[in-house]
């Protein structure tokens, strides 16, 4: 249950600076961390390293393969997009806490 007058929003782990993006960085997003984050419990999502990936990793991209989108890693074309699909499911079908 998120904290009086907080909303519990869902975010990707390395825009509030977790180094935890493909090549061991972050993308730490100020106005997210400095000015929605007064208003939110930020409730921390790891999707590629909570679907098995390793950090440091390939660089992953999604691609239109004519009929739908794939998750593939961008130098040799691994396909993560059932890994990444059965991922999300079970992270949105997780209770609040």
């Amino acid at each position: 249950m998120a904290a009086a007058g907080l909303v519990r929003m869902g975010v990707s782990a390395c825009l509030l600076g977790d180094p935890v993006r493909y090549d061991g960085g972050h993308k730490r997003d100020p106005f997210l961390v400095e000015t929605v984050g007064r208003f939110v419990e930020w409730v921390k999502v790891y999707p590629e390293i909570e679907c098995g990936m390793d950090t440091p990793r390939e660089a992953v991209r999604l691609v239109d393969d004519g009929h739908r989108l794939r998750l593939l890693t961008v130098r040799t074309s691994n396909d993560y997009t059932e890994t990444m699909n059965a991922f999300a499911g079970r992270r949105v079908a997780t209770p609040a806490s």
